[in-house]
Order: structure tokens, then C-alpha cells, then sequence
């Protein structure tokens, strides 16, 4: 009777460490290694990210934010948006302040320009200034 008592307190102890575990992994569902290389300087950092929550990563020496957004239902994409403090920088192609790209890739390498913000179908010139690199990390 002892050792049937002991394997289920063994067995609820262990199923009790296993969700915990999981509730771990839930509070960071991902993380994402970012990093810019651009004509102002260099910056680069790592941000722990939750699906279907807007996620923030702060490169504050250059001046720009990069936000991720990235549901769990659809992570095969991640849809970014970037922004500075300066008017004229930074942006990806064509000016856009955001794009979708595949997390799954081993590491993202985005372009950004700066020049004026596009304006309905106007089309705007941009000067490259560097890379933006981000990887993902699924937890």
C-alpha cells in the first residue's frame, strides 16, 4: 500500500513539473536576436516575445524601434514594422514602414532606406543606409 501511495505522489510530482514547465514556455513563446548595421552605427540586442502580442525591441543608440507581431495559429509569418525618431529614417523598401517576412528562415537580412515617407501613389526615392537582421527563436 506504501509503495502504491508513493508511486502516485511521484507521478502527480512529476505531471506537476511538466505544467509548470509548460507555463514557462508560454510566458515566452519566442525570442528574437535583432540587430541593425546602418551608416549612424551598429546596435543589436535580444527580445523574449509572446504570440498575439505586439513585441518591441529598442535599438536606442540608432534611434530606431522594430515591433514584431505573430499569432500562434499563423507562425509562419511575422509581420514587422519599423520606426525612428528622425523623419527622413529609416524604412524598408519603397518606404514601407512595415513587411512580412518567414521567422522560420535562419536569419532575415531587410534593407533600409530613408527619404521621405511615401504618399498614396506617389513614388518616392531612397537612399539605402544598411541591414537589418533579425532571427527567431521558438521556444
Amino acid at each position: 500500500m506504501k509503495n502504491r501511495a508513493r508511486s502516485s505522489i511521484s507521478a502527480i510530482a512529476a505531471l506537476l513539473a511538466v505544467l509548470l514547465s509548460g507555463r514557462v514556455a508560454i510566458a515566452e513563446d519566442y525570442s528574437i536576436d535583432f540587430g541593425a548595421d546602418i551608416d549612424r552605427g551598429r546596435d543589436a540586442g535580444t527580445v523574449y516575445c509572446r504570440f498575439g502580442q505586439l513585441c518591441h525591441a529598442e535599438m536606442e543608440s540608432l534611434g530606431l524601434t522594430v515591433t514584431v507581431d505573430m499569432s500562434r495559429r499563423d507562425a509562419v509569418w511575422a509581420h514587422v514594422g519599423l520606426s525612428s525618431r528622425e523623419l527622413e529614417c529609416c524604412y524598408f523598401a519603397e518606404a514601407g514602414e512595415s513587411m512580412t517576412i518567414d521567422p522560420r528562415q535562419p536569419l532575415s537580412r531587410l534593407p533600409l532606406f530613408k527619404g521621405a515617407r511615401a504618399r498614396g501613389e506617389l513614388f518616392i526615392e531612397t537612399q539605402r543606409v544598411g541591414i537589418l537582421y533579425l532571427r527567431f527563436h521558438f521556444h
